[in-house]
């Protein structure tokens, strides 16, 4: 499909989500969660064995000519160079849906930091981390229109991946422009034009409320010993409950809860001479892998 073509289905496919009905979303829902529970047994039960549940390979398997998403493990073999193969065989909503399930296998949720108070205000801002690898998904307004005057690659809808192994870099943000599939960008221009409305958050939080009473008034010990038994009877949040306080100003800050993986953002193309060293240094390990490769 060419970029126009996966363009203009993108945006067929985001009128679409706009117009359903909430009773044709909820069917079409349900659906999803019983197909995606299905293939998550079956990923679940294969992982456990080593084994690839979707082309049948052992995941330290590498065939070049069979592109699976589980190359992103870093079996031997891999390079980076074989990223764009994967990236055309494998949209960018489906590598990140297997990253989370792998990332998921080792710890629930602390392995994966989507949370928006820790981006840039981007599309898409997502780290996750299994064992010894971790992986970062960015997409911008901009990434998803195309940037103009750019190369072919940088003028289509795409996002921006991210590898590290070993705390060192694998894969850099500007080393590819990965293609969008119709799908992907149907979902993120209905994201865009219904900010709020659509939830993918997985990583634990941590709520911090501060509580002020009015101007000259104190809150009662009593009242906000009520509300935390009312909170825990209720099975909800206490900063949930503290807004009954009559007269309180109560806000609350949502943050990564303990040990959440960081997110690694993607910021603009100015180098920073802080960036010196670290370049370097990422030169001289990409040589390193050069020769022993």
């Amino acid at each position: 499909m060419s970029n126009d073509a996966a363009g203009r289905s993108g945006l067929s496919f985001a009128k679409f989500l706009s117009e359903m009905s909430p009773e044709l979303r909820a069917r079409i829902n349900e659906r999803r969660r019983q197909v995606a529970a299905e293939e998550h047994k079956r990923f679940r039960e294969a992982f456990k064995t080593g084994q690839c549940c979707f082309c049948g390979d052992a995941l330290t398997s590498f065939d070049q000519a069979k592109p699976c998403r589980h190359w992103l493990l870093n079996p031997a073999g891999f390079g980076k160079d074989h990223l764009e193969l994967l990236a055309k065989q494998h949209s960018w909503k489906v590598l990140e849906n297997y990253l989370r399930w792998v990332a998921n296998e080792d710890a629930f949720a602390k392995n994966i930091n989507d949370l928006a108070d820790e981006g840039t205000g981007k599309l898409v801002e997502l780290t996750i981390r299994y064992k010894n690898i971790e992986w970062s998904f960015s997409c911008s307004a901009t990434d998803l229109s195309g940037h103009e005057g750019g190369g072919e690659h940088s003028r289509r809808p795409h996002y921006h991946f991210l590898m590290y192994v070993d705390g060192k870099p694998f894969i850099r943000y500007n080393d590819f422009h990965l293609p969008l599939s119709a799908p992907d960008i149907g979902f993120l221009e209905y994201t865009r034009a219904n900010p709020g409305k659509v939830q993918v958050r997985s990583a634990p939080i941590q709520l911090d409320t501060i509580v002020m009473a009015p101007p000259g008034k104190a809150i009662a010990g009593e009242d906000i010993y009520n509300l935390i038994q009312a909170a825990k009877a209720e099975g909800v949040t206490i900063a949930s409950k503290m807004r009954n306080l009559q007269g309180a100003s109560v806000q609350t800050f949502v943050s990564p809860g303990p040990g959440v993986v960081r997110q690694a953002t993607r910021s603009g193309r100015k180098k920073r001479r802080g960036d010196r060293k670290v370049r370097a240094q990422d030169r001289a390990w990409r040589e390193q892998q050069k020769r022993e490769r």
